[in-house]
């Protein structure tokens, strides 16, 4: 029998490029450590999450840097920006939480919402979803 050809190799996108780029897809970085199946599947539940609950964006999920970042130990970060071309906004870390393993997880995503929403009020005011003006006003105070 033949070797079997190895198989193909699955193609980075760069999400900041003219071709790739939307000003509508906000992007969700997740770093998450390869020492447990469960940091893969609650960053996938992550990713789900937010598409489902914001269906009026698209949402676009990168794990480890697509894979050009090594974790560190132990770690479980979320962290948001409206698109590929502005700045990086930390939801959530576990790093230093644990153990036991689950309180580097956040309990609720839903607790991570308003954050996004904030964010997506700053640089694109009529884009933000659930986020009103006097919100705003009162944490000003």
């Amino acid at each position: 029998m033949p070797p079997k050809k190895p198989g193909k190799k699955k193609k980075d996108v760069d999400w900041a490029a003219d071709e790739n780029f939307s000003k509508d897809r906000s992007m969700i970085y997740i770093e998450h450590t390869y020492e447990c199946p469960i940091f893969q599947t609650k960053a996938d539940e992550c990713g789900s999450f937010f598409t489902q609950r914001i269906p009026e964006r698209k949402f676009q999920l990168v794990k480890n840097r697509n894979g050009r970042q090594v974790p560190r130990e132990g770690a479980f970060e979320i962290t948001f920006s409206q698109n590929a071309r502005t700045s990086e906004h930390l939801l959530w870390s576990g790093l230093e939480k644990g153990p036991p393993r689950r309180d580097k997880f956040p309990l609720e995503y839903e607790a991570l919402v308003p954050d996004v929403n904030r964010i997506l009020k700053k640089f694109y005011p009529d884009k933000a979803v659930g986020v009103a003006d006097d919100e705003e006003e009162k944490e000003d105070m």
